[in-house]
């Protein structure tokens, strides 16, 4: 993990800079630009209400079964995506870019959703691998991403100007960091399930969305829309499918059996 450095030596240049870079890191943390809107946190607090609060149980068994599908636009009229204006940083990342929130094919398939089992009490071990959103051209990347509670997420810059990571859950702050250098990479660990929404203070255009559970059985569908979610104890489970701009519906209920696959789509 790197963490800021205080600069600081003879030179009144070098004690400029530091205390520049020392003002900018504050103002940073403690901008209200990034706040929360009602409509997204109304989103989240009925997601919330369909995501396991339980004990999770990591168990042994064989023959696990897969849920697989792809996420449908089913209306006539496709949404556009939304062009975002920047407030600042024009030299380094243009005046405008694509919000990617409806990235939709010519036949209908929804990048970015997250298709997730809403009520799975056991199965196998969640994976370790950390949570990675960089700080790229002005934008957070990757947009969607799962996580597990109790692993890390590294939040990283790429970009040569100040970032911060402010990360939300049902509005509240999970944590708010300042990430001023490039090359910079700063952890945090995520201790609480739900949606955690990413924002910018300095950029209050960035955002990025963080699907945590405490299982492992959830899928981002790719640039066609598909997904996957396999080694499911055989069962019946709820499966729901989250998305930016269309929200949190349930695709009803699946019977998995042991080594088969069943097909599901979420139409929005």
């Amino acid at each position: 993990m790197k963490y800021v450095k205080m600069i600081t030596g003879e030179g009144t240049e070098r004690s400029k800079a530091g205390t520049f870079l020392i003002i900018m890191t504050l103002l940073a943390m403690i901008s209200p630009a990034s706040a929360v809107s009602d409509e997204l946190l109304g989103t989240k607090q009925m997601m919330m209400k369909h995501l396991s609060r339980w004990r999770y149980e990591v168990i042994d068994f064989t023959g696990g079964g897969s849920i697989t599908g792809k996420a449908v636009y089913k209306g006539d009229d496709v949404p556009e995506d939304e062009t975002l204006t920047l407030t600042s940083e024009q030299s380094l990342c243009g005046e405008t870019l694509p919000a990617k929130k409806y990235l939709i094919t010519p036949d209908k398939e929804i990048r970015n959703v997250v298709v997730y089992l809403a009520d799975i009490r056991a199965g196998r071990k969640t994976p370790s691998d950390p949570v990675i959103i960089d700080n790229i051209m002005c934008a957070f990347e990757p947009l969607v991403s799962i996580g597990y509670s109790g692993n890390v997420v590294i939040n990283k810059n790429t970009d040569p100007v100040l970032h911060n990571s402010h990360g939300y859950i049902r509005g509240r702050t999970i944590y708010n960091i300042a990430i001023p250098e490039q090359g910079m990479d700063i952890e945090r660990k995520m201790r609480r399930i739900g949606l955690m929404t990413l924002k910018c203070n300095p950029h209050p255009w960035m955002r990025a969305y963080v699907f945590i559970l405490n299982h492992p059985y959830a899928a981002v569908t790719d640039e066609e829309g598909r997904f996957s979610i396999g080694d499911i104890p055989a069962g019946s489970y709820e499966v729901r499918a989250w998305h930016e701009g269309f929200g949190d519906k349930s695709l009803g209920r699946v019977t998995v059996e042991a080594n088969g696959t069943t097909d599901i789509n979420a139409f929005f």
